[in-house]
This record gives structure tokens, sequence and C-alpha cells, in this order.
């Protein structure tokens, strides 16, 4: 089903494209929503991801599959269903429009699970102001104009910099901090990938506070983008600047490395949404999932 630039100018609302996640706005004007779609659809056919895919920095293979006979393209309605393999597969649909009715989009996409053989489901939908929905995430652009901040803080350094004595504590810290994906990438890192650095801050010879791994890639138009990255702090060392501190070491390799910007999320009104905020990245709006 083609899509159409008139219907999909008045749903746009956050710049969040299906399989991809966050993009640059300017990539989610309707007409180029079109051109990267189609590009999606293609790489989604042939199980690859992108060049400008962020997931492409752990393999370029991508299962993500969009249910095109699924899609629903209508004025003042989009709905782009997608199947994603893993973990007993999973649909996402999306839902670009206002006033979502989510029992509605609930059930089809139970339907969806039943007919494509998922075990779960969910339904993404968008707003610039955050919804009733209990899992509403942010998302954010930095742009690298002006400098980066100053410095503060605890020290940061690369986690392979570190002493031999604190570099092993980092499985520990994984371990605690599972749920920020730093177990899965520890175990990437025990397999022998390197897929960027880490920047870690410390206290008592223990890994206390990290984010990374830290890759700059080139977007759709060729705009350096600083991928998001995990970033962590022990609750027992929040409240100390750690976090911020993290967060202004990647800021400045960002800078020194040419990246144009960064699109990150955070759970609304979290600690990284409010660290986030107060060091003036542009909120673009909030992206809201529900189970199905």
């Amino acid at each position: 089903m083609p899509l159409r630039a008139d219907w999909l100018s008045r749903v746009l609302t956050v710049p969040y494209l299906p399989v991809l996640g966050p993009v640059h706005p300017d990539l989610c004007t309707p007409e180029m929503f079109i051109e990267v779609f189609a590009k999606v659809l293609t790489a989604s056919r042939a199980g690859v991801a992108l060049p400008f895919d962020k997931d492409r920095r752990w393999s370029p293979v991508k299962r993500d599959m969009v249910l095109v006979d699924e899609i629903v393209h209508r004025p003042g309605t989009t709905i782009i269903p997608v199947l994603t393999p893993r973990r007993g597969g999973t649909v996402k649909t999306y839902f670009y429009g206002d006033s979502p009715d989510l029992n509605a989009l609930q059930a089809a996409t139970r339907r969806c699970c039943t007919t494509y053989g998922a075990a779960h489901g969910r339904v993404i939908s968008f707003s610039t102001n955050p919804t009733r929905q209990a899992n509403h995430t942010r998302v954010h652009l930095k742009e690298f104009r002006p400098a980066p901040s100053a410095a503060t803080g605890p020290a940061v350094i690369p986690l392979d910099d570190c002493a031999p004595e604190v570099t092993t504590t980092f499985a520990e810290f994984a371990a605690a901090m599972a749920d920020h994906g730093f177990d899965s990438l520890r175990q990437r890192r025990d397999a022998g990938h390197r897929d960027g650095p880490i920047l870690v801050t410390q206290a008592a010879d223990r890994v206390i506070g990290a984010i990374g791994p830290l890759t700059v890639m080139p977007d759709q138009p060729g705009r350096r983008m600083l991928l998001p990255q995990y970033f962590a702090v022990l609750p027992e060392h929040r409240g100390q600047g750690h976090g911020r501190a993290l967060w202004r070491a990647v800021e400045r390799w960002g800078a020194e490395r040419r990246a144009d910007y960064q699109l990150v999320q955070a759970q609304a009104g979290g600690a990284s949404d409010q660290l986030f905020r107060s060091e003036g990245l542009r909120s673009l709006g909030y992206a809201s999932t529900l189970p199905a």
C-alpha cells in the first residue's frame, strides 16, 4: 500500500519510524518518511539492517518484518505492524494519529500475534504531550552546536584504561544493571566484540557508573549521528554527579569526532530524562508503549 504525504502530514507528530526508532526531525517530513520507509520495506524483505540503522552496529542481519498486509492508512490514521522474531516473537503496532482507540489496537495486535505466531504484542503511539499510559518515554535531540558543556564531577575514563582490578568489577556492575542492557554488552565484550568505548566512573576500585558503547555513523542524508548508549549508575551512588559527568564526557567524545547530533530516549520524569532536560536537550515528543 503506497503511503500518501497529505495523509501523513496530519499525523507525524514525533520523529519516529517503524523498525528504525527515533530519527532526526528532518527525516520525518511526510516526503522523507515515505522515502525512508520504502527502504525499510526493502531491507525488511531482505532481512538486513539498513546502513543508517543504529542496530547495524550489532549485526548486518535484521529480521524485523513489516506486516504489509496489516497496514492501515487513511486520513488521520496510519497503523503499521512489525513482527520482531526474537524471544518468541513480538508484534509491535505503530499508531500515528490523534486519540487512538487503545482497546481496538490491542485487540488487532493480539490477532496479529495469533496469525503470525508471536508470543508478545505491544502498541506504540506518539504524542507531543504525556499520555496516561504507564510507560511513556521522551525522545530527546542533542545537537553538537554550540560546544559541549564543561567537565564536572567525578573522573570519567574508558573502561579499557582502568586498572585491571577495576576492569574486573565491570561484570558485577553489568549484572546489577542488566535491565539497562549492560549484561548483554558484557557478554559481547567477553565474546571478543568491541562495539566502541565504554566510559566509566569508579569508587573504591569498583565500576559504579558507565555509558557506552560509543559509535558514530552516518544517517540517511549523511550527517554524523552519535548512536544512543546504555547508561546507568548504581542506585547507591546516584545523586553524586556520576550521571552528569558521564553524559558530559560523551558530549565531548562526540564533538571531538565531529558528530552532528544524537537521539536518546528516556523514561519520562525519570533520572535520565531530568538530566537530559537540565543539559539543554530538545524534547521531540513522547512514545507510549502499551502491552497487548
